[in-house]
């Protein structure tokens, strides 16, 4: 009964609040100069192919001889829009949104939208297609322009940025690639290759799409295009096929970068340590697009990101399946609130206001790198032949350097691994982690929580989907690791973790494998502690 009593009550409240704040347009189109009073109002439009997308307007005070930017921010996968300042998910919670309600505070018009299939709006589901969800981006700027007074323009247009997680982190890309009135980007924790980010070296992620799909398909019922709903089946059946990557072929920054079709904006990244969904890698790649491209970027890393339903544990306090925290530690040991930060970046950009203090082309939460190239691999090392022996725990420490002083690690390793069995074992997938092993305990510490799944056909079909290669005579494979932050202690030893099985994959079962595996690995610079203190 007090369930019910407490469910009416909250449903009571929003309905007011629905009440006051009914869905109105702007006061006059004629757009005159004139003292604008704080106040935020609903509002719909309709997208070139006829759908209709439904997002919040914040307009700011403004007096009668200012202008202000406009921001735009977007939700995450199965969520929707600020339709309210407080009694909403972003509006009292989530760090996107406290960022874009403290900008419509200082002065900027701020538009929350809801993806087309999300929320109020219209449509189905594309998974970020530059023909669907990438124009929506574009008509709500076309929108603005038509229909908000006192903005701020420059040759482009409207001086527009844009702010928004995973979800709305890859469209930030791709609409800046297409439009160049978007001047500065936020994408946080987000994907460059979404390929790649969902079936690494051709093996789906099984546990993370299928959340995907319950809170994108069933939590917004049935909004899943056909060719999307398709796409997940095939998935299901444990590899990625040709008509999958097709379809998402051009859903990520990556297309867009290999086809001389960069962002536009200048960009401020923040990725995780911890994600793994979108890993480190995926920012890694993404600023060195924009950075090639001339634009000014900057990455940040956070220990969070998307963390696993159910497996991993976000800091008590935050959102259960996903975080990135309030402030990091760059190598300098200067500390950044994240959502100051955030503020700052779009007041250089979008206002031409100076910075207080300058933020380092990388800053990774604890540790010393400070620049792009730090995270490079440069130092190769053997790894010795090991049996793989199908034991009951099945888990293989293979050693790579054990550290003579404090030392710290960060960056992507290359792995390339031969592994030799049996034809029964032929398509068997192994799970590596980088993982340091304590001289005190003797015990394994996984980095990160990050793994990356090795299968050699699915490698090998993985890469005939997407460059054309088959590689049939190729006994040793090269993979990326996911990217890593460690700190060794005097006599601890860094190597791999390599296992038959992950919480992260529970859809492969097989059983215990035995094989030989060797290779090579290539592994970022080590940091000396002491030294960079």
């Amino acid at each position: 009964m007090r369930s019910y009593v407490l469910w009416l009550c909250c449903s009571l409240i929003l309905l007011l609040q629905g009440c006051v704040h009914a869905t109105t347009q702007p006061s006059s189109l004629t757009l005159k100069t004139a003292e604008l009073k704080q106040r935020y109002y609903q509002a719909k439009t309709t997208a070139p192919d006829g759908t209709v997308l439904a997002f919040t307007v914040y307009q700011p005070h403004l007096t009668s001889n200012q202008t202000a930017p406009l921001l735009l921010h977007t939700h995450g996968f199965g969520l929707s829009r600020m339709k309210r300042p407080e009694l909403s998910l972003y509006g009292f919670l989530l760090p996107t949104g406290q960022v874009a309600k403290t900008a419509w505070q200082s002065g900027y018009w701020v538009i929350s939208y809801d993806q087309r299939g999300h929320g109020d709006s219209q449509g189905r589901i594309r998974l970020t297609d530059p023909e669907k969800e990438v124009q929506d981006v574009i008509t709500i700027m076309n929108w603005a322009e038509k229909n908000l007074p006192q903005l701020a323009k420059n040759h482009n247009g409207v001086r527009t940025g844009m702010i928004g997680e995973s979800y709305a982190g890859s469209v930030q890309y791709l609409a800046s690639a297409m439009d160049r009135r978007l001047q500065a980007i936020v994408p946080i924790t987000t994907w460059y290759d979404i390929v790649d980010s969902l079936a690494p070296n051709g093996v789906p992620k099984s546990n993370w799409i299928g959340f995907l799909n319950l809170i994108g398909d069933w939590w917004n019922w049935n909004k899943f295009d056909p060719a999307l709903k398709q796409a997940y089946l095939d998935t299901q059946q444990g590899q990625l096929k040709q008509s999958t990557y097709n379809f998402l072929n051009t859903h990520q920054a990556s297309w867009f970068c290999s086809h001389n079709q960069a962002p536009q904006a200048d960009a401020l990244i923040i990725q995780g340590f911890r994600d793994v969904l979108f890993p480190f890698n995926e920012g890694v790649k993404a600023a060195q697009c924009m950075q090639q491209a001339q634009h000014e970027v900057h990455l940040i890393g956070v220990q969070g990101g998307h963390l696993q339903p159910f497996v991993q544990h976000s800091p008590r306090g935050s959102t259960p399946f996903w975080y990135i925290g309030q402030s990091v530690h760059c190598g300098n040991q200067q500390q950044y609130n994240l959502q100051n930060t955030i503020l700052t970046w779009f007041n250089q950009k979008l206002k031409d206001q100076s910075p207080a203090e300058s933020l380092p082309e990388l800053c990774v939460d604890q540790s010393p790198v400070n620049h792009f190239a730090d995270l490079q691999p440069i130092s190769s090392y053997d790894l010795k032949k090991t049996w793989i022996a199908p034991t009951t725990a099945q888990a293989i420490f293979v050693p790579i350097h054990t550290a003579q002083q404090p030392i710290s690690i960060t960056g992507a390793a290359l792995l390339s691994l031969n592994m030799e069995t049996r034809s029964k074992y032929a398509d068997a997938t192994l799970f590596i982690s980088m993982a340091i092993k304590s001289k005190i305990t003797g015990k394994y510490t996984v980095l990160n929580d990050q793994t990356a799944p090795f299968n050699p056909a699915k490698k090998r079909s993985y890469d005939q989907i997407r460059l054309g290669s088959t590689g049939h005579n190729e006994k040793t494979q090269t993979i990326e690791l996911p990217s890593v932050y460690g700190q060794l202690n005097e006599g601890d030893t860094l190597g791999l973790l390599i296992n038959s099985e992950s919480v992260y994959y529970q859809k492969i079962q097989q059983p215990k494998i035995e094989a030989w595996i060797s290779g090579q690995i290539v592994l970022p610079k080590f940091w000396n502690e002491v030294a960079t203190k």
